[in-house]
């Protein structure tokens, strides 16, 4: 059953989580991107309050095709303790430079419906390199949700190929309540929300809405219980 996660901002928005159902908070700067990293104080201060409660992941940055400012970004959050660290795959040549990376943390490769998909040689090429797992998001949140790029056919092959290899698989990119019941059949390991949580749903740097929240996860839950019944 796939688990939800959600991302923040700091650490009033972490307060909002913790008791909730939410399986997984994602740490990052919406306002910088797709992927904006928060600084390494932040991390730490929200990381420690959430005291193991939850599982953690952070972001390093929309970050150019550079090992070397990759692997600094990779190394200051290795240094905090976040269970798993997201990296972008902006483009193809993002592949080689990945496989160059290591963390004694789990890392995901996370790639944008809006830009490419990877081939299954482009997967392997992680898998065998160290990365836990991959997910599929979108990098231009003003442009459509993941559903206005590929199609579901194309986003079960790609889970597909990653659970082959026995890689973690996640779903985000601007998806909301209209999209839950194709993500829970597409059975990604875990659905990332940012905007359908805000309150401002067209502002992804608004703040968590508590309500939203609750809203997404008896949704997740319900339709569970639903299949599960049925």
């Amino acid at each position: 059953m796939s688990k939800i996660l959600a991302s923040i901002k700091n650490l009033s928005e972490a307060k909002i989580l913790i008791d909730t159902d939410i399986d997984i908070i994602d740490l990052k700067d919406p306002s910088k991107g797709a992927l904006g990293r928060l600084d390494k104080y932040d991390i730490d201060t929200i990381v420690s309050y959430i005291n193991n409660k939850k599982l953690t992941s952070s972001t390093i940055g929309d970050l150019p095709n550079d090992e070397i400012l990759i692997s600094k970004n990779v190394d200051e959050v290795s240094k905090t303790n976040v269970d798993f660290i997201k990296i972008g795959v902006y483009e193809k040549g993002y592949i080689n430079t990945l496989s160059k990376i290591r963390s004694c943390k789990m890392l995901i490769a996370v790639f944008f419906a809006d830009k490419f998909l990877p081939t299954k040689k482009d997967i392997e090429i992680l898998k065998n390199s160290g990365f836990k797992g991959v997910m599929i998001d979108t990098s231009d949140k003003k442009s459509g949700n993941l559903f206005n790029y590929k199609s579901y056919l194309e986003i079960n092959n790609f889970l597909t190929v990653a659970r082959s290899m026995n890689l973690l698989t996640g779903i985000a990119g601007s998806i909301n309540e209209s999209h839950i019941n194709d993500i829970i059949k597409l059975n990604p390991n875990y659905m990332g929300f940012r905007g359908a949580l805000c309150e401002n749903r067209t502002m992804r740097n608004s703040k968590i809405s508590a309500d939203s929240v609750n809203s997404i996860v008896n949704l997740v839950r319900n339709f569970k219980s639903i299949s599960i019944n049925a």
